[in-house]
Parts: structure tokens; sequence; C-alpha cells
């Protein structure tokens, strides 16, 4: 079936998803409809070739699969301006907190729903995803819906009740590197490199290294260790990290994005 995605919130996380299905070959550009309020966010939907709706109805009456990427707080307005427009539609949600008992009581009865989880790396195919077992859509939207996120990312089904886990997890995850990035390249910069080289250097090793632990069967306390010889500087760097409670910070960030999450509903 040749399906049309309309999608609601072209910002940020909705503008990942959207250009990266079309510049992945997941979806024509012309099978791509977007609607945002804001003039720049339409912007890039024009430059990656996506149309763009005169309002969230006229979104709604171009396509049978519908992905809402706006915030909680700007949900229920969106919906209302939807209303029958969602109407046998699918409707994928990547709203923060909402779960799927939420979003169905503001749909229409015969309104389909899959949440998903995901992140921003899906802008250049390395995104990771969330998806919702407790999905109301059809076994060939389900397979459709799939297809579309795997070739943007790594794709995992899981409980519903666990979908706040995956939010501030994968979700998370890009602003929490960001700073171990910047972080670490701070650290060069301090021992002489310049800031590019330093930036570059940790960007790399950081990719080799999960890369190394997905191909692979070392995890990462193989990899600490392989890299730990006795008495060197790679232990000594590991002794300041934990003196300073890095792994219970990131720790805590997880915990603390969690409770962000639940507050969401």
């Amino acid at each position: 079936m040749n399906h049309r995605l309309g999608i609601i919130g072209f910002g940020q996380m909705g503008g990942a998803i959207g250009s990266g299905l079309v510049t992945n070959g997941a979806l024509e550009a012309g099978q791509v409809t977007a609607w945002d309020l804001s003039p720049d966010a339409r912007g890039h939907a024009t430059e990656a070739g996506i149309a763009t709706a005169g309002s969230v109805a006229e979104l709604c009456s171009g396509c049978d699969i519908v992905l809402l990427s706006v915030k909680p707080q700007d949900a229920p307005t969106v919906l209302e301006q939807a209303g029958a427009g969602l109407a046998g539609k699918a409707v994928v949600s990547i709203v923060a907190g909402w779960d799927v008992e939420t979003l169905s009581a503001h749909l229409p009865e015969d309104a389909r729903v899959l949440r998903v989880m995901p992140n921003t790396p899906a802008r250049v195919a390395a995104g990771a995803f969330g998806l919702s077992e407790a999905t109301t859509v059809t076994d060939a939207e389900k397979a459709t819906i799939q297809d579309w996120f795997s070739t943007i990312g790594l794709v995992e089904w899981v409980p519903e009740k666990l979908m706040d886990a995956v939010t501030v997890l994968s979700g998370g995850i890009p602003a929490y590197a960001a700073i171990i990035v910047d972080a670490l390249a701070d650290g060069g910069v301090q021992q002489g490199l310049k800031r590019p080289v330093a930036r570059r250097l940790v960007l790399q090793s950081l990719l080799g290294s999960a890369q190394l632990m997905l191909e692979t069967d070392l995890g990462p306390g193989d990899l600490k260790d392989a890299v730990c010889s006795p008495a060197g500087t790679t232990i000594e760097g590991v002794r300041a990290i934990e003196r300073a409670g890095v792994r219970s910070g990131l720790i805590e960030a997880v915990i603390a994005a969690s409770q962000r999450a639940a507050e969401l509903k």
C-alpha cells in the first residue's frame, strides 16, 4: 500500500524523523506532509522537499498514518483541532509521558494507536526507538511502521509500562552524551590540544567504542578492563571518574528524568 504520512509538529524530533525517513528512502518526499505553527519548522520541511499543510485538519485529510510530535502540554489542543480527521487512521505518538490509554482518550473511537519513543540521531539514520507492545494498529500497519523506523535506527518493542524508561534513556542520551563529549574535549584542551582536534578524537573514540561493543561480545566492563593496564594512565582516569561520582550522577539523571516523565501524564 502506498501510505501517506502526516507529521503534526516538525520540530527537533518530528523533523529528524520526517527528514530521516525521506533521506533514507523509507518514503518519498511526496508521501509526507507536515504541519507546524513555527515558520522555521515549516521552512525545514520545505527544505527537505516535504509539503506543508495550512492546518491540522487539512493535514489529516490527506494521510492515513499520522505522526503526533508535539509537546505534552500542546497535545490536547492539537488533537481537538484534528477532531474527526483522525477517525479510522493510525496515530503514531511520540508525545512524552502520554501512554496509549491517555492518547486513546483524546482520539476518535476507531483511531488506532502506536506509541514510539525516538531520539534525534534518527536524522542521520542512527536513532534508537522503543515501540510499545500495547498497540492497537493493524498487523500490516505495525509492520509498515516498524520497517520505516528500521531505516533510521534500532527498533525495540517493549512493554507499555517500560516506555517511560525508554523515553528517559534513549531520548535523553543525546544530551547526556553531548555533555560527556564536551567535558572530555575540555580535558584535551586543558592538556594543550586545539578544540576541534580534541572534539574529533573524543567523538571518534566514543563512536568506535560503541561499535566495538555492538559488534562483538564485549560488554562495557570488558572494554574498560581491556583498556586499563595495571598502574597505567587509564585506570588513574577511571579512579578520578569514580571519585567524582560520575557514574552515580548519570544514574541519577535517568531517575530524575523518569520522575519528570511520570509528572507529564
